[in-house]
């Protein structure tokens, strides 16, 4: 297929008071075996987001999307996806290094399977090139269960073919802008983590497929070893507890609160007590928010019936 006859790839690269590590990102995004691409920059407001900007400007292919605040990586990431104007979009972020072949890897798989809505790399760790993530299952259940394939294993070709999954991470996804669009990308209540794995369930209720492919690729830097953050435990706590209450069943719901939030709370009083104010307070903010998001769970759930019912309706009348 001719460059003029290939769809528009917009790139989503998130950056947060990180330059050193920004210009190797771009570097791996202008050398893409695919085109056409636009690079679009967003830049969570830092004390580093003048060093930021002076980085993109050293790429004509790039443009920049100055945040005049911190929006996280929801907020963030979404900011891009409304600047984008191509038929895909790619999402990654300033430590993530993308191998040349993978976004044309990923446009081929999407554009014969229409019943995918994203699809993902396989990520390695950029020092030891170990699976750092090809993709996982998530269960909602009454303990919290997430399994990361691969994770920490040397590649001896164990994932060989395209596989589907129900949550990839967000700092590496192509999907369809139309039906990011339509999604309304990530929840921006959500700030930073599962965020992502809660769009991977908003895009598999949808009827969408999400799959891992492993010829793509991309190499994440290692993160050092943070010291505990009050800030970052309140957004885990807050969006955990979100989750639930948006997508799991109902039936599982009492025994994880009662396990997340009543003996989580009794043993950080023990055994973590730097924890107990941001976990207090993620319960006042649930507290608050929850009755709102039981009505976003009772529309959608009207929506897909609905949606059900017309189908049914329509497979009938046509036999």
């Amino acid at each position: 297929m001719r460059i003029a006859d290939r769809p528009l790839v917009s790139v989503v690269l998130l950056s947060y008071a990180r330059p050193e590590l920004l210009k190797p990102a771009l570097d791996s995004l202008v050398c893409q075996s695919y085109q056409p691409l636009e690079i679009i920059v967003v830049d969570n407001k830092s004390s580093l987001s003048d060093e930021i900007a002076k980085v993109v400007t050293q790429y004509p292919a790039a443009r920049l999307v100055a945040n005049k605040q911190n929006l996280g990586f929801a907020g963030g990431m979404n900011k891009g996806i409304l600047a984008a104007s191509g038929v895909y979009v790619y999402l990654t972020e300033d430590d993530v290094i993308v191998d040349q072949n993978c976004i044309s890897t990923l446009v081929a798989h999407l554009e014969i399977r229409p019943a995918t809505g994203l699809a993902a790399p396989i990520m390695y760790n950029q020092e030891d090139r170990k699976i750092r993530s090809a993709g996982g299952e998530l269960l909602l259940a009454g303990t919290y269960r997430k399994t990361v394939f691969g994770a920490g294993e040397p590649d001896t070709g164990q994932f060989a073919r395209s596989f589907d999954v129900t949550c990839v991470p967000g700092a590496a996804i192509l999907g369809r802008l139309e039906l990011l669009h339509r999604l309304r990308g990530f929840r921006e209540d959500f700030f930073m983590y599962a965020e992502d794995n809660e769009l991977c369930l908003r895009v598999a209720k949808s009827g969408f497929k999400i799959t891992v492919v492993p010829a793509a690729k991309v190499f994440h830097f290692e993160p050092g070893v943070a010291p505990f953050d009050s800030k970052l435990e309140f957004h885990k706590i807050k969006n955990l507890f979100s989750l639930y209450l948006l997508h799991a069943p109902l039936r599982v719901l009492p025994e994880f609160y009662l396990r997340y939030g009543v003996i989580g709370f009794l043993r950080a009083l023990v055994s973590k007590p730097q924890s107990v104010w941001p976990r207090l307070k993620a319960s006042l903010w649930f507290l608050f928010k929850a009755p709102g998001l039981v009505i976003e769970r009772w529309r959608r759930a009207q929506i897909s019936l609905r949606e059900s019912t017309l189908g049914q309706r329509a497979l009938n009348s046509s036999s």
